[in-house]
């Protein structure tokens, strides 16, 4: 995160608190955030209803990413088309 990201999420007390730590309390404190990070991830991942919505959302998007894909293949397969015949125009009039 660079300096202008955690400017913006972090307080300045916060930042004024931890300016002037050692390296190893520097240490402590990564070790401390790691940890919090951990247990937000399971506490979300074994959150049920966030987890529900997940797989509504996952259902409702279904149709909507097949149409995409569906045409995305199109585009592929006709831009292949028009690239052979384009080299096959050009391999006639050499």
């Amino acid at each position: 995160m660079s300096k202008v990201k955690w400017e913006k999420v972090l307080s300045e007390s916060w930042v004024n608190q931890n300016s002037s730590l050692s390296e190893e309390e520097a240490k402590v404190k990564l070790i401390e955030s790691e940890f919090e990070i951990r247990n937000a991830l399971q506490e979300r991942d074994g959150h049920e209803q966030l987890q529900a919505a997940k797989e509504i959302v996952k259902d409702l998007n279904a149709g909507f990413s097949s149409a995409i894909k569906y045409e995305k293949a199109k585009i592929e397969f006709l831009l292949e088309q028009i690239e052979a015949r384009r080299s096959a125009a050009a391999g006639l009039s050499k």
